[in-house]
């Protein structure tokens, strides 16, 4: 950072019972807590500790930092001197690995997959939340997170909505931190009863459906919203069914191309 900045640290405790408030407030009493009720998920808390920056000064730049994401030495150092590169006021998502690897687990995506990083930077459609830096330039246009999202999506969300406004976000030129992935439980499992299929589905932290509906009408239109409603709900009814009738399709549409 650049000499003579500060930082202040906005925490959300979202209801913990493991006394993580006491411990903060004896071992880093300069931190700010933020309290939500247990409801907030990852969405809700980030926003929540978001506003109460915004409404406490006016600061240049807010970073996001997830509680399970370990920053790598020099990281926000190495944030802000690729922030700088770029000349202009920008989205900055950082390369995360899996612990003790140099395997990617989280950062930027494009519509095929992840973008790991080639030490420089890359355009990337999608951001991850767990580390990333924002300049004041972007929230003052967009605002914050939105509220549609209780969990998941909100940081996709508002990468595409940063790039809507004409921003460019990007992912970092190396790896900054570390944290392992969190696995999805899948919905589609053949083997699971159809009650546990479809309360995965709509759990907020399962496929949160209803939310990951409002994204796709939102960024992707009517059309790609439609038929992913029609794709998933016949999939949850029926997952042997609906893969037979895909993978049938899909070989008469590969027949007609030879």
């Amino acid at each position: 950072m650049p000499k003579g900045s500060t930082l202040d640290v906005f925490l959300c405790d979202d209801g913990s019972t493991d006394s993580t408030s006491e411990m903060i407030r004896s071992e880093f009493p300069q931190v700010h807590l933020v309290f939500g009720d247990g409801n907030l998920f990852w969405n809700g808390g980030m926003d929540l500790a978001w506003k109460n920056a915004i409404e406490f000064d006016d600061f240049d730049f807010y970073f996001w930092l997830n509680d399970d994401t370990f920053l790598l030495p020099n990281a926000i150092k190495n944030i802000y001197a690729d922030y700088i590169k770029v000349g202009k006021p920008n989205i900055i998502t950082a390369a995360c690995k899996t612990p003790n690897t140099e395997e990617f687990s989280y950062g930027g995506w494009d519509g095929f997959g992840p973008i790991k990083p080639k030490r420089e930077l890359q355009r990337v459609t999608l951001i991850s939340g767990n580390f990333v830096i924002i300049p004041k330039e972007i929230v003052k246009k967009i605002g914050r997170l939105s509220s549609s999202y209780t969990h998941y999506l909100g940081d996709y969300d508002y990468g595409l909505r940063a790039i809507e406004a004409g921003f460019i976000c990007y992912t970092s030129s190396d790896y900054l931190a570390e944290c392992s992935t969190n696995i999805l439980p899948y919905w589609g499992n053949p083997t699971y009863p159809l009650r546990k299929r479809w309360k995965m589905l709509h759990d907020v932290k399962g496929q949160a459906f209803y939310e990951y509906i409002h994204f796709k009408f939102r960024h992707y239109g009517v059309l790609i919203g439609i038929k992913t409603m029609v794709d998933t709900y016949s999939k949850v009814l029926s997952p042997n069914a609906y893969t037979s009738f895909r993978n049938m399709v899909r070989k008469k549409v590969l027949k007609r191309a030879d």
